[in-house]
This record gives structure tokens, C-alpha cells and sequence, in this order.
């Protein structure tokens, strides 16, 4: 394959793919792939949970763990030697199992997935940001057709702006602090109605590698939601060892998958 990644990705989507798409359909039957996508459980958790189901696996399927952020990909694949149905009988097997886990039944982006239930609701979403720094922003607006429910952003990383846009009380920034339960879902609270929205996220927190102290170590993110049945926030700990962009990309993928089970209980 040529080096140059424009290159490469065109060669690859247009050619080296289909090709060996038609020839692994004309020897077996072709792959089959079934995909769930979970959060807030450990891969060497997942896997003790479902040992049992998975050993029962018939030799014709083969499973994968992918993991990224926080998210597991689980993939049940086939190449050709189980049908649509036998798939589809093995994945109902398995979902209750990760009730409690399970985020989407299908490999899509979260922003997607999100996107797509607001787009079925017709409903509408803001964001307010401190640490996360417009990425939630970035991750909402790439999806092709997202001004129809993302509204846009505050980045309001400086104390004066959390107060003066998004009316968050001097009094909270004072006594709890930027990053707070508090100062968080003000922010959430003042993004929605400054922006007349359905829901909002806030994210607030300490991404390092300097900042932290013995009571908020770097890591530490507050994330709020906002929604027309009242608000709720939560406070994550995604580790000092970890850089900053791996802290921020946490709490942005923390955000997203809250606030697509919010909107998919209610």
C-alpha cells in the first residue's frame, strides 16, 4: 500500500476492500459481525462474567474484546460458517449478562449514537466546558447534520466566565470551588437555559499534569446533565499516572455515554 494515508485510505476503501469482501463471499459465505458496546466494567471483570457463555461459543464463532476509553467493542464474528439468526440467537444469550453495561447494540461513535436519539425525539443538546476544553463540542458537531439538536458550547475555563455566561454564583466558586458538584451543574443549568435547549453536559475538573491537590488529585472531573426532569451530576477519577489527553478524552466519553442512557430511560 502507498505511504501517503490519502492515498492509502482511498486504495483501501475503494479497492482492497471490496476485493477481499467478493473473495471471502465467494469461498464461505462471507463475515458476519455482531457488535455490543459497553461501559463502566473492566475487560478481566467482563470476561469472568460471561466465561460461561463464551465457552459455550459454537467453533464457528469467535469473539473479540476491543477496548478504548473506558468503551469495550464486543465483537461476535463469523467467516461464513454461522447464519444471520445463529448470531442474532447468541447475542439475545448474552444481554443479560451486561444489562447493566450495555451502551448500544450496534458499532457506532457515541456522538453518534446520541446524536441519532436526539434526532428521533427532536430534541436539542448544549454543552458547558472547563477541563474538557470544546472536545465534547468537537465530538458533537462532527456528525454529519448535527445542527439539527447540538446548539453549541461555552468554554468557560476561566472562574469570571463560568460566572458572567453562564451565571454560575460567585458564592459556589468561592466556597466549593471550579470543581464541584455545585459548580458543575450550575453550569449545566445556566448552558441549557442560555441556549434554550432539552439537555446540556458540563464538565469541570483537573487534567494535570499540575493542579491537583490531596482532596481533588489530578483526574478528578465533575460531569453534570441537565435535563427537563431535573439535574445530575457525577464525579469521575480517571487516574494521576494518565496524560492529559487521555484524562480529558475519559471524561468526554463519561459524558456521552450518561447522557445517552439518560435520554434512552426517559
Amino acid at each position: 500500500m502507498p505511504g501517503v494515508p490519502h492515498e492509502m485510505k482511498i486504495a483501501m476503501s475503494e479497492q482492497v476492500i471490496p476485493y477481499l469482501q467478493e473473495k471471502k463471499g465467494r469461498e464461505n459465505g462471507g463475515i458476519i459481525h455482531r457488535t455490543l458496546m459497553l461501559y463502566g466494567i473492566a475487560e478481566s471483570t467482563l470476561a469472568i462474567q460471561i466465561e460461561e457463555w463464551e465457552n459455550a461459543l459454537p467453533a464457528s464463532m469467535h469473539l473479540a474484546y476491543l477496548p478504548k476509553d473506558g468503551v469495550i467493542r464486543l465483537r461476535l464474528s463469523t467467516y461464513g460458517d454461522a447464519t444471520e439468526n445463529e448470531m442474532d440467537a447468541q447475542i439475545e444469550a448474552i444481554k443479560p449478562l451486561i444489562a447493566d453495561y450495555l451502551i448500544a447494540t450496534e458499532d457506532l461513535a457515541l456522538e453518534q449514537i446520541l446524536g441519532n436519539l436526539l434526532k428521533e425525539r427532536q430534541q436539542t443538546i448544549a454543552t458547558a466546558e472547563s477541563c474538557t476544553g470544546g472536545r465534547l463540542a468537537a465530538a458533537l458537531n462532527a456528525q454529519s447534520g448535527s445542527s439539527a439538536y447540538y446548539m453549541g458550547t461555552v468554554v468557560a475555563y476561566d472562574n469570571s466566565i463560568k460566572e458572567q455566561v453562564l451565571g454560575v454564583q460567585h458564592d459556589t466558586l468561592i466556597a466549593k470551588g471550579a470543581v464541584s458538584e455545585r459548580t458543575v451543574c450550575e453550569m449545566a443549568e445556566g448552558v441549557r437555559a442560555l441556549m434554550c435547549t432539552d439537555y446540556a453536559i458540563a464538565t469541570s475538573g483537573i487534567a494535570g499534569p499540575t493542579g491537583g491537590t490531596p482532596d481533588k488529585p489530578v483526574g478528578t472531573v465533575w460531569i453534570a446533565w441537565a435535563t427537563p426532569m431535573g439535574t445530575e451530576a457525577e464525579c469521575f477519577h480517571f487516574g494521576v499516572a494518565r496524560e492529559r489527553e487521555q484524562i480529558t478524552q475519559r471524561a468526554v466519553t463519561a459524558a456521552l455515554v450518561k447522557m445517552i442512557k439518560i435520554i434512552g430511560r426517559s
